[in-house]
């Protein structure tokens, strides 16, 4: 069984990457749907695909998917996803998905950097994600510390360089 949990930065009471569940299914969903132009299957996700891919991800042990809520008032409110799983060596990242825009722009910056944080901690794998060429977001993972290892025709590799940014440090917890 997956653990659950809560990674957050023990002063920003504002901010946490939650393990995904269930009843967040249907907002990765729509959120992939929105920005399917981003990412390699660009096809329209159904529910019934999401259920089954939900089950799936269940029993994939080195797959790791969180939601990234901010706090407004006294609720915790989904911005996003961002998602890691280890293959042969390498942590790859994926599923990294604005779900809606916040008046604080770094908000997914910052999140990111938890992410890295809690992988830098637990693995001394490399750190990679791959990005379309033509995604806007590559200056935005620029930005979070990656940068261009190689072109693949439409994607390019980016790898995370630890020594470009400082991480936070992240506690967690188990839900």
């Amino acid at each position: 069984m997956k653990r659950s949990v809560i990674l957050y930065i023990k002063d920003m009471t504002d901010m946490r990457l939650r393990s995904i569940e269930k009843k967040d299914i249907d907002d990765l969903r729509i959120w992939k749907n929105e920005n399917k132009s981003r990412f390699f299957y660009k096809q329209e996700i159904t529910p019934d695909e999401q259920s089954k891919w939900y089950q799936g991800y269940m029993h994939r042990e080195k797959d790791y998917i969180f939601i990234v809520e901010i706090k407004v008032g006294d609720t915790w409110e989904k911005i996003g996803c961002l998602g890691f799983r280890v293959v042969e060596g390498n942590i790859d990242l994926y599923n990294i998905i604005r779900g809606r825009r916040t008046e604080d722009r770094s908000s997914m910056r910052e999140a990111m950097h938890i992410l890295l944080a809690y992988i830098s901690a637990r693995y001394s794998y490399p750190i990679k994600c791959d990005v379309l060429v033509d995604n806007p977001a590559v200056e935005w993972y620029n930005k979070c510390g990656f940068s261009i290892k190689e072109c693949r025709g439409d994607y390019y590799i980016m790898v995370f360089e630890k020594d470009m940014v400082t991480l936070p440090d992240v506690d967690e917890e188990e839900i």
